[in-house]
């Protein structure tokens, strides 16, 4: 909205201003929820150099399962959001996303890739994220709030951050909340570069970013074998941990419910351990879902089933490094160390625990992105 369409309506410039610092505004946007709409949208995003991206997901907050609900667009001028749950096909979206002469802007892709990835089999191409440009410009405030407010000071509402995007319809005021996480991007990832050229890190930033998009991308959810204290337990207590998980699962499913809303992680653990004793107490339970109360016959079979059985794991032996490579260690910790200092940089970031492994064992760089090998070795 102009300033002289802001008379039209009557509105002064100073409110104006005002609004928009805190994130009121109101932002006129395309809301696709057809194949047609999306075909339309699509030709004039080729015509863009450059997309800011951003996704509203279901990820065992309120339904069982993660998978994306919305995807926010914006390019300089405008605004689009795309309903994943009325759209059957998605082709030209992910053509875009994968559009190597568009580039895209995300803040922190790494849920976003691994959701992509995992419901449209999709890797974009060409990307930013402001988070990590801000990493490297040695920010310790990451989040998309953050840096609206230090680089536009505009204050980021919260008020649906828990919401519930898989509703239908969503209201109007839940609409425009998803495209203010992309109506500033662009501008942000702007004044982020205009940084990393004044430290000389705009090299950096590329590297990044292509580290990233070419990286293994995999969506996984926490399996029976990755609960904390499952490798100290009895084999006969992993054997009844996995068959109550493997029920938690089948009724989350049923229910349409986060499996935490079923029966807490912490219970099944304790289950395993030490199991109710009979299948009264099993229907008299509390602080869980109904339908474990309803399936309680089910949940107490599982138990006795898993007391018969066994599972053996072996755990293997911690590698231990020679007291030549234990050198090697503290000295590369201490080399990150005041690197990092000197740049204002998090030290994990000049080199990570895996990479100080890889250079102690192989005794060479190879690990190592270009810029880091220039702060290492000078």
């Amino acid at each position: 909205m102009t300033f002289f369409t802001a008379l039209l309506f009557n509105i002064s410039y100073a409110t104006l201003l005002k609004e928009e610092k805190s994130l009121t505004f109101m932002i006129k946007f395309t809301f696709i929820d057809t194949v047609q709409k999306l075909e339309v949208a699509a030709k004039q995003w080729r015509k863009e150099k450059v997309l800011a991206i951003d996704l509203e997901c279901e990820n065992n907050l309120h339904h069982y399962g993660s998978y994306l609900a919305l995807i926010q667009i914006s390019s300089k001028t405008e605004h689009w959001i795309i309903d994943l749950l009325a759209l059957k096909e998605v082709d030209p979206l992910v053509k875009i996303l994968q559009n190597p002469k568009i580039q895209k802007v995300f803040h922190d892709v790494g849920f976003d890739f691994r959701i992509l990835h995992h419901q449209l089999k999709c890797r974009p191409k060409n990307i930013f994220d402001t988070q990590v440009a801000a990493l490297l410009l040695g920010r310790t405030e990451l989040g998309l709030g953050s840096l609206l407010e230090h680089y536009l000071e505009l204050k980021k509402e919260s008020k649906f951050q828990m919401a519930d995007w898989t509703k239908r319809p969503l209201t109007k005021e839940m609409l425009e909340y998803a495209i203010k996480d992309t109506k500033y991007l662009i501008r942000i990832r702007d004044l982020l570069i205009q940084d990393l050229k004044k430290k000389n890190r705009v090299a950096w930033a590329e590297e990044e970013f292509k580290y990233i998009q070419n990286k293994n991308v995999v969506y996984k959810e926490g399996g029976y074998k990755d609960i904390t204290g499952y490798k100290s337990m009895e084999p006969h207590q992993r054997a009844i941990l996995k068959r109550l998980f493997i029920q938690r699962e089948k009724l989350a499913k049923k229910v349409d419910r986060p499996v935490h809303f079923i029966l807490a992680t912490k219970k099944i653990v304790s289950f395993a351990i030490k199991p109710p004793k009979n299948l009264l107490e099993w229907r008299k339970m509390r602080q869980v879902h109904p339908v474990v109360r309803n399936y309680a016959k089910i949940f107490f079979d599982e138990v006795q089933k898993g007391k018969k059985e066994s599972i053996k794991i072996i755990i293997p032996k911690k590698k231990h490094y020679t007291p030549a490579q234990k050198e090697k260690l503290k000295q590369l910790a201490d080399l990150r160390e005041k690197i990092g200092t000197k740049l204002h940089l998090p030290k994990h970031l000049i080199l990570s625990k895996e990479q100080m492994h890889h250079i102690t064992i192989d005794g060479n760089l190879d690990s190592l992105r270009s810029w880091q090998k220039k702060l290492v070795e000078n």
